[in-house]
């Protein structure tokens, strides 16, 4: 009698054994996966897709993401807007080469307004914007006329913030303001831009952009790029620093594009190679980096968009992309580039614009003079 006793005891302290286990394996699965759910993900890109490179695409110019991650390119050498969805199929396409409603002389830029959905195209061939339904039928356009005052002059990029729209007015050096009709509001150049709004300048300094810098990769994952921090004079920055930036005002040069957080306003000179930095109210901030081919330097930078506390800069002139962490809307925290020059998958070749998908998810490249678009998925930066 004893043996069929001891059996059942046996049994029953291997299920409690098991049932144990079960629960210690349980707790340390969920532990990883807690852990893994809080852990900070490094800052990083990586190319997911390619499109464009089958579609006869000639200098395309700019790229922007509308409802449900479509993609609308502007095709610049074709004189046409095209647009596909996220996986790089093929939807429509809309325009020729003209000056009538519809048509394009060298369009740079698209953006599309959340609110309306719709399109606005930076025609800058014929010196105006033109806006269209996400089917491409035309609605409007402004930015032509009499006044000399209020006309547009080959325009570069556009923008909306503060219930208007900025267009980057390149063919004179400065910004034009209209409202969300496309009314005519202010002009801001040279001579209306005052200096030291906010009493801080962040520039990055020349000798310090290459503190801790690691090799690139031409690995499709373009996190593996460089990095590191550049040295910005921050608003705790020393007086003389601060009173040398705002003592005179800012010039402009050559704006080409424009980006926004809910404090500042960015513009990026492709004369200056900086980032200058504006308040709400227009007040000259600073400016974020600094000219030159090396290091985290800028070198004719075109497109930007700023979003979740980075400001990414296409650096045209070096082919490859600079991104800058940003403390305050303005200060710099850490520098990265990624890519590198060239024609293959993971290079760049002067590229001109770029934008971020609503969701934050996904940044779009114009690849210009590769005649494609590339599209990276953004990791870490929330």
């Amino acid at each position: 009698m004893a043996l069929p006793i001891t059996k059942e005891k046996l049994n029953k302290a291997f299920f409690l054994l098991s049932i144990i286990i079960i629960v210690i394996l349980a707790i340390l699965l969920f532990q990883k996966r807690f852990h893994l759910y809080f852990k900070k993900t490094p800052f990083s890109l990586k190319l997911v897709r390619v499109i464009g490179s089958n579609d006869n695409l000639k200098g395309p110019a700019g790229v922007t993401f509308g409802k449900r991650n479509n993609v609308y390119i502007v095709d610049s050498g074709n004189s046409r807007i095209v647009k596909f969805n996220i996986k790089g199929g093929y939807i429509r396409q809309w325009g020729i080469e003209g000056k009538a409603t519809g048509e394009f002389v060298v369009p740079l830029f698209a953006a599309v307004c959340q609110k309306s959905g719709e399109i606005y195209i930076v025609d800058s061939g014929n010196s105006r914007i033109q806006v269209f339904k996400p089917d491409g039928n035309f609605v409007s356009e402004f930015g032509i006329s009499k006044n000399s005052k209020r006309m547009l002059i080959q325009p570069t990029s556009i923008g909306f913030a503060h219930d208007k729209i900025y267009v980057a007015n390149s063919g004179v050096g400065d910004i034009m303001i209209y409202l969300k009709n496309g009314q005519f509001y202010e002009r801001k150049g040279n001579s209306s831009i005052q200096g030291g709004g906010a009493g801080a300048v962040n520039s990055a300094a020349p000798n310090s952009s290459n503190r801790g810098l690691r090799k690139n990769s031409n690995s499709s994952n373009a996190g593996a790029g460089k990095s590191g921090n550049t040295g910005g004079v921050k608003s705790a920055g020393s007086k003389a620093a601060a009173s040398a930036q705002t003592a005179s005002p800012v010039m402009f040069k050559k704006p080409v594009s424009i980006a926004f957080s809910k404090k500042y306003i960015y513009i990026s000179d492709y004369s200056l190679s900086k980032i200058l930095v504006f308040n709400s109210q227009f007040d000259y901030i600073g400016s974020i980096g600094t000219p030159g081919e090396t290091g985290y330097q800028l070198y004719h930078p075109v497109g930007i968009v700023y979003k979740n506390g980075y400001l990414y800069v296409a650096n045209y002139g070096r082919s490859i992309l600079t991104v800058f962490k940003l403390g305050n809307g303005y200060n710099v925290l850490k520098t990265y580039n990624f890519g590198t020059p060239g024609i293959g998958r993971d290079n760049f070749n002067h590229e001109s614009n770029i934008s971020i998908s609503l969701n934050g998810k996904y940044l779009a490249v114009a690849d210009t003079n590769n005649n494609r678009i590339l599209i990276y998925r953004i990791f870490g930066a929330k």
